[in-house]
């Protein structure tokens, strides 16, 4: 069975997707004999060692089964051993104890879109974004966006997108998200717009950078490219980024 990226999983953790948000804390006690479990679980998964992870998290089951978070925690567990089943049921046990938790509802319609219930992911991301406790509005929001684009509905793709940019204007894969689908129809103008938007909400990004400098190729502006490309080699010299900036260089005048 395919497994969810655990670069994805550790991103998941370490952004606040887990279950540190405060609605969460506020609302759900956990002893520390099982916080200490909970914690060095989702350590292993940051860390690659989903198995490690699991072995900690059955440890304590019989302790840990009536809290949200561990049935989260597991949940993350299963989608990167890529148990799609175990995932989705620890998930909804997970919306079960906490109905208002965003962060499950937002994975669970994840785990639904890997197996093409578009339905129910659609019903999960949106119900993810109507939380107003939930402090990362911006995921469910491009993941909406997606699921529209995957249904070939592009006018409610970038409409989701743009939403997923309100909710925190320094959102990259949004951005990106929203340019490209611009670019493919030929906006070519609105993308740049978009990207330039992108750039100065986080400047520091050298993907967001590089799509910038090329979306200015596009238009013809190659001095304010070449500009961009050399900012991408002098600020992220061991990038991937950078060695593509190097390239469009050697062939621009």
């Amino acid at each position: 069975m395919r497994k969810w990226s655990l670069a994805l999983i550790g991103i998941i953790l370490l952004m606040g997707c887990a279950a540190r948000t405060p609605s969460l804390v506020k609302t759900e006690v956990i002893p520390e004999t099982l916080l200490v479990h909970l914690e060095l679980a989702e350590r292993y998964l940051v860390d690659n060692n989903p198995r490690g992870a699991l072995n900690k998290l059955l440890e304590i089951e019989s302790q840990a089964k009536g809290y949200a978070r561990y049935h989260f925690d597991l949940g993350l567990v299963y989608m990167a051993l890529g148990e799609t089943k175990l995932a989705q049921k620890s998930m909804l046990a997970a919306v079960k104890i906490k109905p208002d938790y965003g962060e499950a509802w937002n994975n669970l319609g994840i785990i639904y879109l890997k197996v093409k219930d578009i339905k129910q992911a659609q019903e999960c991301f949106q119900r993810a974004l109507s939380l107003l406790t939930y402090r990362t509005p911006e995921y469910p929001a491009l993941n909406l966006a997606r699921l529209y684009e995957e249904k070939g509905d592009r006018a409610k793709a970038k409409e989701y997108a743009r939403i997923s940019i309100q909710k925190n204007w320094r959102y990259v894969p949004a951005y990106l998200f929203l340019a490209r689908l611009l670019t493919e129809e030929n906006q070519v103008e609105e993308s740049k717009a978009v990207l330039e938007e992108g750039v100065k909400a986080s400047p520091d990004n050298p993907v967001i950078v590089l799509e910038y400098a090329k979306s200015l190729l596009r238009l013809g502006q190659e001095e304010q490219a070449k500009r961009w490309f050399k900012e991408i080699i002098k600020n992220h010299a061991k990038s991937e980024e950078s060695k593509v900036a190097r390239d469009y260089l050697e062939f621009l005048p």
